[in-house]
């Protein structure tokens, strides 16, 4: 289904600015309709308006608990180690000399997004670093792997228990991690300090099986911003997906055809941000239009962000959770057997 008909564009966004700032373009002669700016200088100044009026919603959210729609739900896949085997196989699909990148093909679903910045052993060339999850077959690499050919040749991926997570992850998640529906474990998995994880790995040579710890950590490696991951113990001997909620990050407005990253009931408020940013900003003083964002439309949006949230408050008690299935599992599962010697 394609988004509503007057859902607002970044050029959208950036005519109406323009308009208030006065710097629309209206042809040549002035006798065509509004359009946005023609000039370099004044349309980067019509985006930067847009991305900052974005930026200053996104803050002015509602408190404690800040935006709902920030806090989408992560989806993780976590996999055991992939050995070389004379049934999956890998080609080169091309090498992308302005990215620096090289697309390769897998013959079969082979790929999760969570292996980007893992390493990947094409038998008797090379070892690459993944940069770019395309789709379960596809994914790039950095750097020239056409040596891969397009005979078709084995690969492998070892698991170290550690798996990259989404760009728009910057380090905060915001709830429960929990196994996804349908992944059948018998028991839970929580969140611990990497610290915890990093001690455990220490002690253990080795350890595999259902994961019951997760954490976060930055990782040495990604671009432009370092990346996060996702750190499991034990290590995973089979793929399983992990769910948890997250504080998603603004990502500026790009392409004309770009639009908010918040949900279009929220679009009358932020066009009203992109206008209070011009008096702000471009003319020094707030009036009328700052005053409309302040006082009508970002009262609406919070009313309509909390239009999703619970009807009541879930018991906080721990006895209410007790009858729970998934709460008798986790017991069931830690309670360690007891031997008596009569």
């Amino acid at each position: 289904m394609s988004e509503p008909t007057s859902v607002l564009t970044f050029q959208d966004l950036i005519l109406e600015t323009a308009r208030k700032a006065r710097v629309a373009y209206y042809g040549e002669n002035g006798d065509e309709k509004a359009q946005i700016p023609n000039t370099a200088y004044e349309l980067d100044e019509c985006k930067r308006h847009v991305n900052n009026a974005i930026r200053m919603f996104i803050h002015d959210a509602p408190q404690p608990h800040g935006w709902r729609w920030t806090r989408p739900t992560a989806s993780v896949s976590i996999w055991n180690s992939i050995a070389a085997d004379s049934t999956q196989t890998v080609v080169s699909a091309g090498y992308d000399t302005v990215t620096d990148k090289t697309l390769i093909t897998a013959n079969t679903d082979s790929f999760y997004e969570s292996m980007e910045e893992k390493e990947i052993t094409v038998t008797d060339v090379d070892t690459y670093t993944i940069s770019d999850y395309v789709s379960a077959t596809q994914i790039k690499v950095y750097g020239d792997a056409t040596a891969i050919g397009t005979a078709g040749t084995t690969w492998s991926i070892t698991s170290d228990g550690n798996f990259t997570l989404p760009r728009t992850f910057q380090g905060m998640y915001t709830g429960q991690i929990t196994y996804a529906s349908g992944t059948d474990q018998g028991i839970g998995i929580e969140w611990k300090s990497e610290a915890l994880i990093r001690q455990w790995r220490a002690n253990i040579t080795d350890d595999s099986g259902d994961p019951y710890w997760a954490a976060v950590r930055v990782m040495s490696s990604g671009t432009p911003r370092r990346r996060w991951e996702l750190m499991v113990y034990p290590t995973p001997d089979e793929v399983l997906t992990v769910e948890f909620p997250y504080q998603v990050h603004f990502d500026s407005l790009v392409n004309l055809d770009d639009v908010s990253p918040a949900p279009f009931c929220h679009d009358e408020t932020i066009k009203a941000a992109c206008l209070a940013i011009v008096e702000k900003d471009g003319e020094s003083q707030t009036g009328a239009d700052w005053e409309y964002y302040r006082q009508v439309c970002l009262p609406q949006s919070y009313m309509q962000d909390a239009l999703s949230a619970p009807q009541k408050l879930e018991s906080q008690n721990r006895s209410a959770q007790s009858g729970s299935i998934q709460y008798f599992r986790d017991v069931l599962y830690q309670r360690p057997t007891v031997t008596f010697n009569g």
